[in-house]
């Protein structure tokens, strides 16, 4: 899999689709390179009914040095035809990014700036 995804309002956002147990939700998502983690926010887990607490608790910093804490899942994201089992912090701050640990294993990402676009490339 080969997959182009235009800017959007100048950012690298893709459609995903995050599986929960019961339910599941497509949206957009940010390819954030500089994240160690995805993250979520709370009202996400709640659509798609996972347990928040009986996550693993941890602390994590943003980009503006406040830390955060959220609670660490391992949830199915499908991107096109792939799915994998993400690592994904759900917290009350409210984002939907895609960060390194493990969202971008499977992958090969390249950022064209230039051309304002995302290649999102399975790995073979």
């Amino acid at each position: 899999m080969r997959k182009e995804f235009s800017y959007i309002q100048g950012y690298p956002l893709i459609q995903v689709v995050l599986i929960g147990p019961r339910d599941k939700i497509r949206m957009l998502a940010l390819i954030d390179s500089g994240a160690d983690y995805s993250l979520f926010s709370l009202e996400v887990a709640e659509k798609l009914r996972i347990p928040v607490e009986k996550g693993k608790r941890v602390s994590l910093q943003g980009v503006a040095g406040q830390p955060f804490t959220g609670f660490l899942h391992e949830v199915p994201v499908q991107v096109e035809d792939i799915t994998l089992k993400c690592k994904i912090v759900f917290s009350k701050v409210q984002a939907t990014l895609l960060g390194r640990n493990n969202f971008f294993l499977p992958f090969l990402i390249t950022f064209n700036e230039k051309h304002q676009k995302v290649i999102v490339e399975k790995q073979k």
